[in-house]
């Protein structure tokens, strides 16, 4: 009996902490308000999502050595001169030297902003894969997450979805 008493003691302990880890477990969802990038780009200026605040926002996470990366950044660099005018695109290359990044952008064709990650944003976008992609709409709100290389219909359709919300 007394077993009983002990192990319901620690369920109901474990149920009322659970989703107080499992928050803080979970920065990034759909729904929620997109974690903070303040983030240096190439040329060591500096970057915050929250300047984009009533833009939709396109944040795509990679790295020179990732090959997925590699076989969706054309694609994606391709749509960016139709949107730029409507969707902000950020570039977040993890835990690479700018100077190592550099020459890949170039190579790659990215125009748009790119961010150096040492590490902390990644932590708090739970990058565990690369690629990557996260759609945040105009009030800063995670719209829609891709890990792993995106398809051009799955890039439209969340595309969509953070234009279309008001």
């Amino acid at each position: 009996m007394k077993h009983n008493t002990v192990l319901g003691a620690l369920l109901v302990s474990l149920a009322l902490c659970a989703p107080v880890s499992a928050a803080a477990d979970a920065p990034l969802g759909v729904g929620k308000p997109a974690p903070t990038i303040d983030l240096e780009t190439l040329t060591g200026s500096k970057i915050s999502l929250a300047s984009f605040k009533g833009k939709p926002v396109y944040v795509n996470f990679f790295a020179s050595w990732c090959q997925p990366c590699k076989l969706e950044l054309p694609f994606i660099v391709k749509q960016y001169p139709d949107l730029k005018s409507r969707i902000v695109f950020l570039g977040v290359d993890e835990l690479e030297a700018p100077t190592q990044v550099a020459p890949f952008a170039k190579q790659m064709g990215i125009s748009y902003p790119i961010v150096i990650d040492p590490g902390s944003v990644g932590a708090a976008y739970q990058i565990d894969t690369l690629p990557k992609s996260v759609f945040i709409d105009r009030q800063g709100i995670v719209r829609a997450i891709w890990r792993g290389y995106i398809t051009p219909a799955i890039f439209k359709k969340n595309m969509d979805i953070i234009t279309a919300s008001k």
